[in-house]
């Protein structure tokens, strides 16, 4: 509990509470205890309360560790419901519920594992397909048999700059990536690679700023 003291009602007669806690007592006419620089009748010294915390709230720049307990969460933004960030005892989160979470300077990882769960699909269009996801399941258009696929767009907001895969998504329809067709956001590779089978890979870096997408790694595996 922390210490305080409450205004003295001392030589007030007839001292009555409020339902809402406001203290009032009658004297020559009714009267109200003073509220305190807190907005309450309870008035708490600063001596009174853990090194970090003041009677007007937090004090800036924290001296002490705030400690949140598992899957209690800090949340941020008005009404606590943009983001938040809270820790289950196992494992740590950070969800942005309104717009993106950005990283405004460079990041690097501390061990060797990054992993995503980032996989969509796409069919072509008038042979282009806009990146959705790290790995891309794509289709032909009109489930033809075959189909030229020039374009990978990820240059929009949250896109550009990302290291993606490309797998056909049905062995029996063949997706032919064309290398260097002009204009738009081709495939800078040395020659026209074939995803005929579902365990087809080829990789890609879609590099910040720029609208090709730079080959890095291709394997045929339909044997």
């Amino acid at each position: 509990m922390i210490a305080g003291a409450f205004s003295s009602t001392s030589g007030k007669a007839d001292t009555t509470m409020t339902t809402n806690g406001q203290i009032l007592y009658y004297n020559s006419g009714r009267q109200a205890l003073n509220i305190g620089d807190e907005g309450k009748v309870l008035t708490v010294s600063d001596a009174d309360l853990p090194a970090w915390e003041t009677a007007g709230g937090l004090s800036s720049p924290l001296t002490s560790d705030l400690v949140y307990n598992d899957s209690v969460k800090a949340a941020f933004g008005t009404g606590g419901s943009d983001s938040y960030i809270n820790h289950d005892g196992s494992n740590m989160y950070i969800e942005t519920s309104t717009g993106r979470l950005i990283h405004n300077t460079n990041a690097s990882f501390a061990t060797g594992k990054c992993l995503t769960l980032n996989r969509d699909a796409a069919t072509i269009s008038s042979g282009s397909i806009t990146g959705t996801a790290n790995v891309m399941t794509v289709d032909t258009e009109g489930a033809a048999s075959t189909d030229d696929l020039n374009y990978a767009d990820y240059t929009g907001a949250a896109l550009t700059g990302a290291f993606f895969g490309l797998v056909a998504t049905n062995s029996a329809r063949t997706v032919v990536l064309k290398a260097n067709v002009a204009g738009g956001s081709s495939f800078l590779m040395p020659a026209d690679f074939s995803l005929d089978n579902g365990s087809d890979f080829a990789y890609f870096s879609a590099v910040h700023s720029f609208t090709h997408n730079y080959g890095i790694a291709y394997s045929d595996n339909a044997g």
